[in-house]
């Protein structure tokens, strides 16, 4: 079975999905927008250890892509959608999965997909039409009915022209029946990270030792920081660390919300307040290992549209977590259930302070959640399992019968599956 993944940010554990897939003997076009710098991405290169099945791309356009502008973002988007539906249309697949993508985009991949013949998946990470209403009642609220209105439109149609829709979680796959997409087409397969790449390091490694986080208790967030992750809480964890003297808290970001709390980092001293852009992909374990405790935040206007995958890599790399966002996020729901940290509101500032308080009194549940949060990692990350899982849902899709037996023992990880000119005849 021919599979083409478009993730248009980069991500690490599709990436992940798209390396097992080809090992067990799939061949795999993976591309993503290599223009798009405001999130960070996962091993983009190809490694010794990948099958010959596999191909990873970085997609370009001509024009400046700025993800916040409303000027500008719609015609970048339409643009990138070309490009990947002619990088689609080379490789000729079977089937499509197609993730993250602006749903301007999305359409003139589907209609691609269509046109080749090919079966398409709509990987649904979040719900676009939801967060473009969050984004723009807040930017340009003038716009917020119209462009709410046409996004919403745009998304039922293609989420029901779909051959099949992975939900990250039963939450989304509720809304979306709402929206009156079949129940047959619909499956739910949470989102992971990738437990062979994040592993737990000693707290004294050499990242901490270079960017001088060793010495104090140290709380960390790392990862995409826009405004629905509400960056004024961590200003305030960082004031109230301050005042203490005896923790710091630091930031690795990208986005608007780090660009807000980089422009109010003068508040507190430069000890307690650390703002770092992205970090190489390969240092990650490192970087998250120089915490003690990783922050998680979402806005809780948020809830029904975004699941935080910065969460799942913090389980993996072993260490307690504060999670200020809605109880009823699927976020939250995962920490809770892994009993791996705190789960505070996000509407109440006094909650984070306090959870990073409890930590720093309480080292023996400090302990018990960095224990338990790699433990729940390993438990529910296994990529062979979920390798599985989409093969379940793209064999029947795409008319390739149904998972077999020879799938489920390289799913296992039984091997490697060779390409078809490499088995003997």
């Amino acid at each position: 079975m021919r599979i083409f993944v478009n993730e248009f940010c980069g991500h690490p554990f599709q990436m992940e999905l798209s390396r097992k897939l080809a090992k067990m003997g799939h061949p795999v076009c993976h591309v993503y927008f290599a223009d798009n710098e405001s999130t960070p991405k996962g091993e983009t290169q190809l490694r010794a250890d990948d099958s010959a099945n596999l191909t990873i791309e970085g997609l370009h356009i001509q024009r400046e892509f700025s993800k916040h502008s409303l000027r500008t973002r719609r015609q970048a988007d339409l643009e990138y959608g070309r490009a990947a539906a002619r990088r689609m249309a080379q490789f000729a697949p079977d089937v499509v999965i197609s993730a993250n993508m602006p749903l301007d985009a999305q359409n003139i991949l589907q209609q691609a997909a269509r046109d080749q013949g090919a079966r398409f998946v709509f990987w649904l990470q979040d719900v676009y039409s939801v967060a473009v209403r969050f984004v723009l009642s807040r930017k340009a609220k003038p716009l917020a009915a119209v462009g709410g209105w046409y996004f919403e439109r745009l998304e039922k149609k293609l989420l029901r022209q779909s051959d099949a829709v992975v939900c990250i979680a039963p939450g989304f796959a509720e809304f979306i029946r709402g929206w009156g997409v079949p129940e047959s087409k619909i499956t739910v397969i949470r989102n992971w990270a990738p437990l062979d790449e994040v592993i737990p390091t000693p707290r004294d490694n050499v990242w901490a030792r270079e960017n001088g986080v060793g010495g104090r208790f140290c709380f960390m967030y790392s990862g995409t920081l826009g405004m629905k992750h509400r960056p004024e809480l961590l200003l305030d964890l960082a004031r109230r660390l301050d005042a203490r003297k005896d923790a710091r808290l630091v930031v690795i970001a990208g986005g608007a919300g780090a660009d807000w709390l980089k422009q109010r980092a003068h508040e507190v001293s430069p000890e307690t307040l650390t703002v770092l852009p992205f970090q190489p992909y390969q240092r990650i374990s490192e970087v998250m290992g120089s915490a003690d405790v990783l922050v998680t935040l979402l806005d809780s206007e948020a809830k029904t549209f975004a699941v935080p995958s910065k969460t799942l890599s913090y389980l993996c790399a072993g260490r307690a977590l504060i999670v200020a966002a809605p109880a009823a996020n699927e976020a939250a729901r995962v920490v809770e259930e892994a009993q791996a940290g705190l789960i505070v509101s996000p509407d109440d500032p006094a909650g984070i302070v306090s959870a990073a308080e409890r930590f720093l009194q309480d080292r023996a549940l400090l302990a018990q959640c960095a224990s338990n949060a790699r433990r729940y990692a390993e438990q529910h990350f296994s990529i062979g399992a979920i390798a599985g899982r989409f093969l379940e849902v793209l064999r029947p899709v795409s008319g390739k019968g149904e998972l077999d037996a020879a799938d489920r023992v390289l799913a296992n990880g039984g091997g490697e599956r060779k390409p078809s000119w490499q088995r003997p005849a």
